[in-house]
């Protein structure tokens, strides 16, 4: 039986409000747009498509209008990261480094293409996962996603570690198991399954896969 974890990005391997909120800002700037950024406002857009991200972002904007912005943002997002990457989370790479000896470990984010590779770049981190599926790559929700990801690369079971409840509810739709990362940016309620730090992470998977 092959087992694998998969993981949310946002607020579950990295925290990286602060460079989106300055690429984002930046943007619309030298877009001569009106639209401005608080981290709180970045935050609200995490683990969102860009399709459920724009009405938020640009709410007088039509649809069409919407996309360009974003990706008005993206474009300067993605140079932001690969230079002031977000921020890891304590033993995370130390963790991820265990975890790849026994799981294979694979990403899962509604993010656009470009994104998960800054972190896996920037951060140093991609030494340790197998592979990795956003909507940019497929144009699917993260739910058909991790179903894509499970077939394709022919795995029996999955956990996946995500930190809000869109993220469980996909999960829930995937039929795997949800582990909650508690210490992202998401509250849950109720919380059954949750860690909250990345150091757990190990002992949680030994707790639900007891051979």
């Amino acid at each position: 039986m092959k087992r694998a974890i998969f993981f949310d990005l946002d607020g579950t391997l990295w925290n990286a409000l602060d460079p989106i909120m300055s690429a984002w800002n930046y943007a619309m700037e030298k877009a001569n747009l009106p639209y401005r950024f608080t981290l709180e406002k970045i935050q609200s857009f995490m683990g969102l498509t860009p399709e459920e991200t724009c009405p938020l972002a640009f709410p007088d904007a039509d649809q069409e209008k919407g996309l360009s912005y974003f990706h008005l943002a993206l474009v300067e997002e993605i140079k932001e990261l690969s230079i002031h990457p977000g921020t890891l989370y304590p033993h995370e790479k130390e963790v991820l480094a265990e975890l790849a000896k026994l799981y294979p470990l694979y990403i899962v984010s509604n993010c656009d293409k470009g994104y998960i590779e800054d972190y896996l770049e920037a951060c140093g981190t991609s030494s340790y996962f197998k592979g990795h599926v956003c909507v940019g790559d497929t144009g699917l929700g993260k739910a058909d996603n991790i179903l894509y990801l499970k077939q394709r690369e022919n795995i029996d079971e999955v956990i996946y570690l995500g930190d809000t409840q869109k993220d469980r509810d996909e999960a829930k739709k995937a039929d795997v198991f949800f582990l909650h990362a508690a210490y992202g940016f998401g509250v849950i309620s109720p919380d059954e399954n949750k860690i909250d730090s990345f150091r757990e992470l190990p002992l949680a998977i030994r707790r639900h896969w007891i051979d």
